[in-house]
């Protein structure tokens, strides 16, 4: 499965979280796109415990970040890809 809410440049998406299941990202879909954030869902259709990558362009980093932290997702959140980005 994965699913991108809108013309993506695919060579600029950072995986920021990734979730035990699709249920638990599908929660932040709504809120990126209301914040209008280009993202991309990723999982193994394949595999019934699967876990989903959220990917973000990375201009929108520091914004999606800052909505997964205060949607209470922040342990899924990929510090060390997050904090080489910001970094830059």
């Amino acid at each position: 499965m994965s699913y991108m809410n809108k013309k993506v440049n695919m060579e600029n998406l950072v995986e920021i979280a990734t979730f035990a299941s699709p249920n638990e990202a599908y929660v932040l879909e709504s809120i990126l796109q209301n914040e209008d954030i280009k993202y991309f869902l990723s999982s193994d259709i394949y595999s019934p415990a699967t876990e989903t990558r959220l990917m973000v362009d990375s201009k929108d980093i520091p914004k999606a970040v800052t909505i997964v932290k205060e949607s209470g997702f922040e342990p899924y959140l990929n510090s060390s890809i997050i904090a080489e980005f910001l970094n830059k």
